[in-house]
């Protein structure tokens, strides 16, 4: 029972690999190598960047002899990154695991189902803290002295860290599984947390030299902070540096916390693997019905598919965030954004008629990323035939997707034109000409991505990664609007002798407007021809 448990959980953990997302069929061989390959590289990069972290930390303690506080800080890494990437996995494979009511209905202790669980999360945790703890054992042994205590005392604690994260990963997962379960709207709060990692990450990697550099200054300081109000992370650092009773301590400390979680989870494992979450119950009020226009319920239709998928709006809309925190930033950094102009424009002239072309590829560029007509026709999947069936032409039905696609980035794309127009001080004519022209290129960026999804559509997706992340439609529109984007900037440049830039802003502003009406007209024609026989 335990070997058929086992392998069952570890093909449940490796089914990305195996199968084919996009077919829901068996991978082939040359598709298992190729993956196999992607993963070693993958992995193999993320390996090298924290080995690029554990050098210069490893050169500013180990000289110093303080061989524990470099283990500390890099074992609390591994258990961050592997706290971070355990816990969702935790939240789906033990929380909400499709088959914990299959497996509970039969003649199976619930404590097995438990625990080959947890060697699920434990594997997982293990690979996650690995990818820090193993560089930097391996930066250590270049600067420090090896000793066979040393290289064996790192690999034990690798193991023991595994456990102190699935310990965690398990507390965590349950508090997500609980919070998950009062949200009324998930996707929202899914897309916060996201952005608010991407934030941090950034503010991180930016700030990452000053941070290496602080460190090294106040080593002292830090160790004493960890050893007297951090003493089971003291103990780690002690124990991975070859400190044989330091290693056993913290080894008793991780297992009485597993075994204390392990115990309560025991107890509540029927509770937990059937928790449906309590959300609020719908109480009927009597209400007068209110009707739309057909317009406004398809509108009301593809703003709802948006808002319903936090891969749709992270992948497909993060545009709507970049340009206001871009104009934002603008203002802030306003007068030193007017110093570095005025440089500029002090040892090249021509630079300054240049700004405003300068400020509408930059706004452009960034409304590339808005690029939610790209997958929406593909996103109807299977149940196509639903709207297709509807008392609806089929150009009403891309009218609604194209417009949702404007009108969500229209806001942004205004309010960072204005922000970088007022910022860089352009003259009113280039200001006015700015905005239309950004105005426009959204208009047709629109239409654009909607005609190639209607051109290259996927509708035998079994997973929405597919369409919005591994489709040709996503792909041409994201970097061929870049390309066209970075086009209109190096055309601007070099006929700058040629054509005023403000004039040259205007004929761009032209030419779009005249694609959009093209793209229009092939939309509401063969493109609602093509869309009613999908």
């Amino acid at each position: 029972m335990w070997k058929a448990l086992l392998k069952k959980q570890f093909l449940e953990l490796n089914t990305f690999y195996f199968q084919n997302r996009k077919t829901g069929k068996r991978r082939t061989k040359a598709g298992l190598i190729g993956y196999a390959i992607l993963y070693v590289l993958l992995f193999g990069f993320v390996a090298v960047a924290f080995f690029a972290m554990g050098i210069p930390i490893a050169a500013a303690v180990v000289p110093a002899g303080m061989d524990w506080l470099y283990f500390a800080m890099m074992g609390m890494i591994a258990i961050l990154l592997g706290v971070f990437g355990d816990v969702f996995n935790t939240y789906a494979g033990l929380y909400r695991a499709k088959d914990n009511e299959l497996l509970l209905s039969m003649p199976i202790p619930p404590s097995k189902i438990l625990l080959v669980r947890m060697v699920g999360v434990y594997a997982m945790g293990l690979l996650y803290s690995g990818l820090v703890f193993v560089p930097a054992a391996i930066a250590f042994w270049v600067f420090g002295r090896v000793t066979v205590a040393n290289v064996i005392c790192p690999i034990i604690m690798l193991f023991i860290i595994a456990a102190f994260v699935t310990a965690l990963s398990c507390v965590l997962g349950w508090v997500v599984a609980l919070i998950s379960g009062k949200l009324k709207n998930k996707s929202f709060v899914t897309v916060l947390a996201s952005l608010a990692f991407i934030g941090l990450y950034y503010v991180v990697y930016f700030r990452i030299s000053s941070y290496l550099q602080a460190f090294a200054t106040h080593v002292e300081s830090i160790g004493h902070t960890i050893e007297s109000v951090a003493y089971p992370f003291y103990a780690m650092g002690r124990g991975a540096a070859g400190h044989i009773p330091s290693l056993l301590l913290f080894t008793a400390i991780v297992a009485v916390l597993f075994a204390l979680i392990c115990y309560v989870m025991a107890r509540n494992f029927i509770k937990i693997a059937t928790m449906k979450g309590t959300g609020k119950k719908s109480v009927y009020k009597e209400q007068t019905v209110k009707t739309v226009s057909v317009k406004g319920a398809l509108l009301r239709k593809e703003l709802r598919r948006f808002l319903s998928s936090p891969t749709y709006m992270l992948n497909c809309g993060l545009g709507i965030v970049i340009m206001p925190v871009l104009a934002v930033v603008a203002l802030i950094r306003m007068k030193w954004l007017r110093e570095m102009v005025t440089m500029l424009t002090a040892e090249l002239p021509e630079f300054a008629s240049l700004l405003p072309l300068a400020a509408l590829v930059t706004v452009c560029l960034t409304a590339c990323m808005n690029d939610f007509t790209a997958p929406s026709v593909s996103l109807e999947g299977k149940n196509i035939w639903i709207v297709q069936s509807l008392p609806v032409s089929a150009a009403e039905v891309l009218d609604a997707k194209r417009r949702l696609g404007t009108y969500l980035s229209l806001i942004p794309t205004v309010l960072c034109t204005v922000v970088l127009g007022i910022v860089l001080q352009v003259s009113s004519t280039a200001f006015m000409y700015m905005l239309l022209a950004a105005i426009v290129f959204v208009m047709f960026y629109s239409a654009w991505g909607l005609m190639l999804n209607l051109r290259h559509p996927n509708l035998t997706w079994t997973n929405e990664v597919v369409p919005i992340k591994q489709s040709a439609s996503v792909a041409i529109a994201l970097f061929g609007g870049w390309a066209m984007v970075l086009v209109i900037g190096a055309g601007g440049y070099f006929l700058r002798n040629v054509l005023d830039p403000e004039l040259y802003i205007l004929c761009v502003m032209l030419l779009l407007a005249v694609l959009t009406r093209l793209v229009n007209k092939w939309l509401f024609t063969k493109g609602a021809e093509i869309f009613e026989t999908l």
